[in-house]
C-alpha cells in the first residue's frame, strides 16, 4: 500500500541539506550545543533478525556513535529483533510509529517498493552512491512508497555468494542443481539452469545436510554462524550484487527531535555507516579464514565466465525492477550507473 508522508514531516530536500551539513567533520564530537533537557530523548530500535548475529552489529555501532556525539542528550534503545516483530513487518511497524528506527534488508519491503532491490546493484561505495544522487533518489522513492526516512546504510562493502556442495569451476556446473534461494537470486539461478528452492534461513543447514539442496545463495557475511561449511565446501568467486542494508526512521519520530538532536542523529548515522562498511569487510575476511580451516575453498571462475556472470546478475536485477516499477526503475538505474562509472 502506498503511504504518503504527512505534511508535517521534514521535506527530503531539507533533510538532505541538513544531512550534508551534519556530516561535516564526521568523527569529531560536536561541542557547544545548548543543554536540551535533563531527560535524554530516546528512540526505540528494532532489527530484522536478532542482535546476537552479524545483523545485530549495526545497532551497537549506531548506539555507540550517538553516545559519543550526543553527550547523553539522545539515546537509542534496543527494543528487539525478530522475536519482537517479524523482519518483513519491521518497516511497516516503523512507518506506523510502533517503533522509531529499524535496521532491515532492502528485499524485506520489496512488496510495497519493487525498486527497493536496486540498492543491491553494482559495487560502488555508499559515498559514490551519495555523490551520484542515487541515494537521494532512492530515499525519495522510499518516502513515497513506504512513508519512512532513509537514515543510513549501515552494512555495505561485501557481496553475495553461492556456497555449494559441488565444485563450481564453471557456470555450467549449476545446470540441474538445486540451490536454496530467495526471489532476489531466483532469476540468476534460472538463467544458469539451476533449480531455485525456497527455504527459511533456519532451515537452510538442514536442507544442505539432507541433500535437499546442493548449495545456497547468501550474503558473504554471516556464513560462519550457520556452519554451512560442514556440508558445502565451496564458495564461487566473484561475488554478485552488493549487500547494503538500511536504517529507516519514522518521519514523525525524527521531526519531534530538536534540530540539534536531528543533526546529531544524522551525523552519527553517517559515521556509523563508515564504521559498519569497514567492519563488514573485516568480518568477511575473518569468517573466510576460519572456514578455510574447516576445508572451505574459494573457487575463482575463469575470466570469460566471470564477466558473463557479473553481467548476468546486473541484467536480471534491473530487468526485474524495470518490469515491476518502470518509472522508479528508470530513474534509479541512471543514477546507479553513474555511481558505477
Amino acid at each position: 500500500m502506498k503511504t504518503k508522508p504527512s505534511q508535517k514531516t521534514i521535506g527530503r530536500r531539507s533533510f538532505v541539506k541538513r544531512s550534508a551539513a551534519a556530516a561535516i567533520g564526521t568523527g569529531v564530537a560536536i561541542t557547544g550545543f545548548p543543554a536540551i533537557g535533563s531527560t535524554p530523548r530516546r528512540l526505540r530500535y528494532v532489527t530484522f533478525i536478532n542482535r546476537n548475529s552479524v545483523w545485530g552489529k549495526p545497532y551497537d555501532i549506531l548506539a555507540a556513535e550517538v553516545d559519543k556525539i550526543a553527550g547523553g542528550e539522545l539515546k537509542i534503545d534496543f527494543a528487539g529483533g525478530s522475536e519482537v516483530v517479524d523482519g518483513f513487518d519491521a518497516p511497516e511497524a516503523v512507518a506506523k510509529g510502533v517503533f522509531d528506527i529499524c535496521h532491515t534488508a532492502n528485499a524485506f519491503y520489496a512488496g510495497a517498493m519493487p525498486s527497493s532491490i536496486s540498492l543491491a546493484s553494482g559495487t560502488a561505495s555508499v559515498e559514490k552512491l551519495r555523490a551520484s544522487g542515487a541515494l537521494d533518489a532512492y530515499a525519495d522513492v522510499l518516502m513515497q512508497r513506504r512513508g519512512v526516512i532513509l537514515l543510513g546504510v549501515p552494512m555495505s562493502g561485501v557481496g553475495y555468494v553461492f556456497q555449494t556442495r559441488f565444485r563450481p569451476d564453471t557456470l555450467a556446473a549449476y545446470k540441474g542443481k538445486k540451490i536454496r534461494s530467495i526471489p532476489l537470486y531466483d532469476p540468476i539461478l534460472q538463467a544458469l539452469g539451476a533449480i531455485p528452492v525456497t527455504t527459511s534461513p533456519a532451515e537452510a543447514y538442514t536442507a544442505l545436510e539432507r541433500g535437499v539442496v546442493d548449495g545456497l545463495g547468501w550474503p558473504d557475511i554471516g556464513l560462519l554462524d550457520f556452519k554451512f561449511y560442514e556440508h558445502a565446501k565451496f564458495i564461487m568467486a566473484p561475488t554478485y550484487y552488493q549487500l547494503r542494508t538500511v536504517t529507516l526512521i519514522n518521519p514523525n519520530s525524527f521531526n519531534r527531535l530538536p534540530k540539534e538532536l536531528q543533526d546529531i542523529l544524522v551525523k552519527a548515522s553517517r559515521s556509523a555507516d563508515q564504521v559498519g562498511a569497514a567492519w563488514c569487510k573485516e568480518q568477511r575476511d575473518s569468517e573466510h579464514a576460519q572456514m578455510n580451516k574447516h576445508g572451505l575453498q574459494i573457487v575463482q571462475l575463469g575470466a570469460g565466465d566471470t564477466k558473463q556472470f557479473v553481467d548476468l546478475t546486473e541484467e536480471k536485477l534491473w530487468s526485474q525492477i524495470l518490469r515491476q516499477s518502470p518509472q522508479d526503475g528508470a530513474r534509479l538505474k541512471a543514477l546507479f550507473d553513474k555511481a558505477a562509472a
